[in-house]
């Protein structure tokens, strides 16, 4: 992950955040203040039928006005490819927005690993190092993150890496579904141990986000296509 010397937006206490997190099944939406939630909202339907709605429920469970936002929090994946690009392209429709009525300024946007979230939640939920979360990759393959320490500095430097089913390692596994009814996970997963709406606190972790021009999905390993070896069509 990038480092950076600005400072955390988690800890100016004035600011209410948008937080989107589409990288799941389900989409997560909230608006975020001095490490609660002033609203929540979470769709069993898909990104592209829940994000909006999620987006508007959330605000006017807040009783906050769009223009009182501070800026986003985006949770880049790895995850649903679908789900992470909707947030994206949602948080950059409203940058453009937020530059035509601010001469030129877009609200800041703040980025952090679906993996380094689900980490930090499993400590939150008593989670004793070493273990593994995990998500859905593509098929046959897995992207994992590997949490050998309970060092905030660990949890900043670690990054995701794409294995074979067949290589998941030993120990305790918590496996965060991205898609519905594919990819199974071994029988030895776990569900998470804490939920993010229980434990609006771990957004207050600097190590865990990171500022960035524009939502950008991780992009992990690019696809490996099998290359034809038939006989050329006869015309």
């Amino acid at each position: 992950a990038e480092k950076s010397d600005v400072q955390c937006p988690m800890f100016d206490a004035e600011n209410s955040w948008l937080f989107l997190d589409a990288s799941g099944v389900s989409a997560r939406v909230g608006v975020w203040q001095k490490a609660r939630w002033l609203g929540w909202a979470e769709g069993e339907a898909g990104a592209l039928e829940s994000l909006f709605a999620g987006t508007r429920a959330a605000l006017a469970q807040a009783g906050i006005p769009w223009e009182k936002l501070g800026g986003y929090l985006y949770v880049e994946g790895p995850g649903s490819v679908l789900g992470l690009r909707l947030a994206a392209m949602a948080i950059r429709a409203w940058q453009v927005d937020d530059a035509a009525r601010d001469a030129g300024r877009a609200r800041p946007t703040w980025a952090c690993g679906s993996l380094q979230l689900a980490a930090a939640l499993a400590l939150a939920g008593g989670a004793q190092p070493p273990f593994t979360v995990f998500t859905d990759a593509r098929q046959g393959f897995w992207q994992i993150l590997e949490i050998k320490s309970s060092d905030p500095a660990g949890l900043s430097a670690a990054a995701p890496v794409e294995i074979k089913e067949s290589e998941l390692p030993a120990g305790p596994l918590f496996h965060i579904p991205a898609r519905k009814a594919w990819h199974h996970p071994p029988t030895a997963a776990r569900p998470m141990p804490a939920s993010l709406r229980e434990h609006p606190e771990i957004l207050s972790r600097a190590e865990l986000f990171r500022p960035v021009e524009t939502p950008t999905p991780y992009a992990g390993r690019p696809p490996e296509y099998k290359k034809w070896a038939g006989a050329p069509a006869s015309r």
